[in-house]
């Protein structure tokens, strides 16, 4: 394979605090800054989508990439660029519109999990508009959660909680704004913990919304990431990285293309899907 692409799948495998966005972003503009992009043979793009999905095979923006290329590669290089141009544009394009839909969530208090960092310029959009304050989950076991109640800090008040302690403080909040790796037919995808969030915020009679861009849109069930490991004799370690929520947890699914009900988001998935790739 090409060795340009061997670097950004090894990045892509390897990157395991960049939100699902800017790692579309960055796995994009790094594609289409490849000398000679269109003397790549079709067996080259096909083993780079393959591997591409394969480095992280939940997030929907990179299987939407490697989809792509899978369905373009037939009609030639100048074809898939150009549909990889199309891809990041609307990307790019996606963080206005989504900026502007952000300033329509009501609340004051919101409870949030993981980083996002869509749902940090929501944030800082609302807090441009009245004071707000964040409960932020520390969001184990990479806790990165830690580094978005920090940048939270720049622009609001935010506590940083335990994960555990969810329950205890879920009531404080108005609503719970959750991103998204992914939105498939099962749910939402996010880190381990958005559906204990997500279950905290419904017993609590919170409003809970997901904001994420339309390339997070897929219409095939991705894998919720797991690792076991033996501690020692008949002890077992699970540890799962992404969970699934279901969409009946939220009222509203925001993106760029408009809001929408969980009933509604789903009608709105191409269903143009590699079979090739999905096979692998």
């Amino acid at each position: 394979m090409n060795q340009q692409f061997s670097r950004i799948t090894e990045y892509v495998a390897g990157d395991i605090h960049s939100g699902a966005a800017e790692m579309a972003v960055k796995t994009l503009r790094d594609i289409l800054s490849i000398d000679s992009l269109d003397t790549v043979s079709q067996e080259d793009w096909k083993e780079f989508a393959i591997n591409l999905h394969h480095g992280k095979p939940c997030m929907a923006p990179i299987f939407n990439i490697a989809n792509a290329i899978m369905i373009y590669v037939p009609e030639g290089n100048s074809a898939v660029i150009k549909v990889l141009k199309r891809i990041l544009r609307q990307e790019e394009e996606s963080t206005e519109s989504l900026r502007k839909s952000a300033r329509n969530i009501s609340g004051d208090v919101f409870l949030t999990t993981t980083y996002s960092s869509t749902v940090l310029k929501a944030l800082a959009e609302i807090s441009k508009t009245r004071d707000i304050k964040v409960i932020a989950t520390e969001s184990a076991p990479g806790k990165e959660g830690r580094l978005f109640a920090n940048l939270v800090g720049e622009f609001a008040d935010c506590k940083l909680i335990h994960d555990s302690t969810i329950f205890s403080v879920a009531s404080e909040a108005d609503c719970f704004i959750s991103g998204a790796d992914s939105i498939i037919p099962k749910g939402v995808v996010n880190k381990v913990g958005t559906r204990t969030a997500a279950e905290a915020a419904r017993v609590c009679g919170l409003d809970s919304c997901v904001i994420c861009s339309s390339l997070k849109l897929c219409p095939v069930n991705l894998s919720d990431l797991h690792v076991t490991r033996k501690l020692n004799g008949r002890v077992e370690e699970y540890n799962q990285i992404f969970d699934v929520t279901s969409l009946n947890l939220f009222q509203k699914v925001i993106t760029d293309l408009g809001d929408y009900t969980p009933n509604d988001i789903l009608k709105n998935m191409s269903s143009n899907v590699s079979k090739e790739l999905y096979g692998n």
